[in-house]
């Protein structure tokens, strides 16, 4: 728990964003708000079909590199602005793609502040709980319409799962305007799970005129305390 405000949800040329994290910094900085850090979240494991895998050993072949590649060059930016604002390393994983490689992954993630998956079902969700202390960062859902992904599960059963588990949940300016009346909004709060601010910058940085209205949200909902201060974890449990 921090209370800080951060941005956890964009990307750079390193996946499918426009901009540079030098840039990035900048139009936050621009913004004259109260943000202390910002997120860089860039997709990582797409595999393009030239360089299909089939085994954990070709994954780490193929993906080892760019991933500690993306760390260091996140790092160095992250010192460049360090007088400034806090730069964080996390990814975005898609889980219909990668569920099968969740073991070197993991271990790939090594030193990444944060992960965030997209487009995990109720089975994804089960058993990234189940594993979720094993993750040398915390993970997190990121721009998840609970009622849409989870179709047939409670909303109840859907955050305890996420309580338990220390999965946070990502308040994403794709679900902007936030609904008072959004049910996940009102049962999210009863439970300890942690909260993050994502903007999903790609291409356009009128995205970064949601941050002002999210916080907003999450501090009428009384989430503010619940704000993820994201870091690598020095207690991940190893893989038996």
């Amino acid at each position: 728990m921090s209370g800080s405000v951060y941005n956890l949800h964009n990307h750079t040329p390193f996946s499918d964003g426009a901009y540079t994290v030098d840039e990035l910094v900048e139009a936050h900085l621009d913004l004259h708000l109260d943000i202390d850090g910002i997120g860089m979240s860039d997709t990582l494991f797409r595999t393009p079909s030239s360089r299909e895998v089939s085994n954990e050993r070709d994954f780490e072949r193929v993906f080892a590199g760019e991933t500690s590649a993306y760390l260091a060059e996140t790092r160095a930016a992250a010192e460049r602005h360090a007088g400034s604002i806090r730069v964080f390393c996390g990814c975005e994983i898609s889980w219909p793609l990668n569920k099968n490689m969740l073991e070197p992954m993991r271990r790939m993630v090594s030193g990444f502040d944060y992960v965030l998956f997209e487009n995990v079902d109720w089975n994804g969700l089960t058993t990234l709980a189940s594993q979720s202390r094993r993750w040398p960062c915390p993970i997190g859902l990121s721009h998840t319409a609970v009622n849409v992904h989870f179709p047939n599960t409670s909303q109840d059963q859907v955050v305890r799962t996420m309580a338990n588990a220390r999965i946070f949940y990502e308040v994403n300016s794709i679900h902007v305007p936030l609904l008072e009346s959004d049910r996940w909004f009102n049962v999210l709060p009863q439970h300890r799970v942690m909260v993050a601010i994502g903007t999903d910058t790609h291409d356009d940085l009128h995205c970064l005129s949601e941050i002002a209205p999210m916080l907003e949200f999450v501090r009428r909902k009384g989430l503010t305390d619940r704000m993820l201060e994201p870091r690598p974890r020095g207690d991940a449990v190893a893989a038996e």
